[in-house]
């Protein structure tokens, strides 16, 4: 019988195992949409994260469906806030938990890749005019560090952009289990 596998037990096992006691760290590409509701208020944020070649590797050799996997996935995520603190001026924004997700094997520079996608909805909806959005994203394990690299990666859709812009800066000798960028959404009033 097929015994279902958390997505960290799973990376724990198949990394610590062959490297002894060496800390496995590994980078996640990330993406995010500001989504509106009708009265052009942000009520969610739609991630996709492409995992490293070295995680999706391991990921795609485990023979679990993708589906089971994005579930494992989801199901530890939801323990760690989703890697994810919201803040709007530096106040902490309460979310939801997320049900909308989806796993697909993807190929990019001809790697076989893992790329996760998911809606984390704000517990209620909220004016961005005149504020500043705050994206921070932190492992507290240390194992995983998430990057936008740039504005590109920032999108404020066609609700938002006409009064937003996306900002994204490196922070220069961050440690594992930090954020890597200071990401953010400057909004006018």
């Amino acid at each position: 019988m097929f015994k279902k596998i958390s997505f960290l037990s799973l990376l724990l096992g198949l990394l610590i195992a062959p490297s002894a006691y060496a800390h496995f760290h590994y980078k996640i590409n990330s993406t995010a949409a500001l989504q509106a509701n009708d009265k052009k208020q942000l009520q969610a944020i739609a991630m996709s994260w492409v995992y490293d070649e070295n995680v999706s590797g391991i990921l795609l050799r485990s023979g679990q469906p993708l589906n089971e996997l994005a579930k494992g996935i989801m199901d530890d995520l939801s323990q760690l806030n989703y890697f994810t603190r919201l803040t709007l001026n530096g106040k902490t924004i309460t979310t939801k938990k997320v049900t909308h997700y989806t796993l697909k094997k993807i190929v990019q520079n001809k790697k076989n890749l893992l790329k996760l996608s998911f809606v984390l909805p704000l517990k209620s909806p909220l004016y961005l005019q005149g504020n500043t959005l705050g994206i921070i994203h932190t492992d507290p394990g240390a194992s995983a560090s998430l990057f936008y690299r740039n504005t590109n990666h920032l999108i404020t859709g066609p609700i938002f952009s006409s009064f937003c812009k996306p900002d994204v800066k490196a922070v220069k000798d961050f440690k594992n289990g930090e954020a890597p960028e200071i990401v953010s959404v400057n909004c006018k009033s």
